[in-house]
């Protein structure tokens, strides 16, 4: 029996300062990344979603709030588990840092700073624990970049590095990677829509 687990990055961000945000409050969508998530709310549209997630943040709220509008579900369920990175970087501006933001992972601030590691494993605590609730269910998960770009390393057993999901194939606002898990616990991941505005 297959579980397949959408997982959706939120749409743009109102940001014209180019701070890095990270989990700081009050950074929602803009008008672009409102629209953004109405096509990704019509790609669900057929997709038989049983159960809707969000990161905790005002942009993944935001998201969801747009997909169930359409989808008509009877709550959103939050998780801290799928929240941004943790970052003492949040706050600075990203003109600051290299174009890739490397420094957030190769030059922490505090040791309080989550690693690429630490990010892989409550994702992949999440993805478990939703798997064996829902199992054989369709499952939508609005959260963020780097954790859905690492839960893509995982699922293509690449190494947790850096460079690896940090590209040009990154993640973009409003995409969508579809994950499907088996009765063998094998993932697969590929991408399945991207919205045009």
């Amino acid at each position: 029996m297959q579980t397949q687990i959408y997982l959706i990055r939120h749409g743009e961000i109102y940001n014209p300062k180019g701070i890095i945000y990270g989990r700081l409050p009050r950074f929602g969508l803009t008008k672009k990344g409102k629209e953004q998530l109405q096509k990704t709310a019509e790609f669900f549209e057929d997709k038989h979603i049983d159960v809707l997630y969000a990161s905790p943040l005002l942009r993944a709220r935001q998201s969801a709030k747009i997909i169930n509008n359409k989808l008509g579900l009877s709550q959103i369920h939050i998780s801290q588990q799928i929240i941004e990175i943790k970052t003492s970087y949040q706050g600075t501006y990203e003109s600051e840092l290299d174009p890739l933001q490397s420094e957030v992972y190769l030059k922490p601030l505090k040791k309080t700073d989550e690693t690429i590691e630490q990010i892989a494993e409550r994702m992949k605590k999440f993805i478990k624990k939703i798997a064996k609730r829902y199992e054989g269910k369709h499952i939508a998960v609005v959260s963020h970049g780097d954790p859905i770009m690492i839960v893509k390393a995982i699922a293509q057993n690449k190494k947790l590095s850096f460079y690896i999901f940090k590209t040009n194939n990154y993640i973009q606002h409003g995409e969508v990677y579809q994950l499907i898990i088996d009765e063998k616990d094998t993932w697969k991941i590929k991408n399945v829509f991207k919205p045009q505005v």
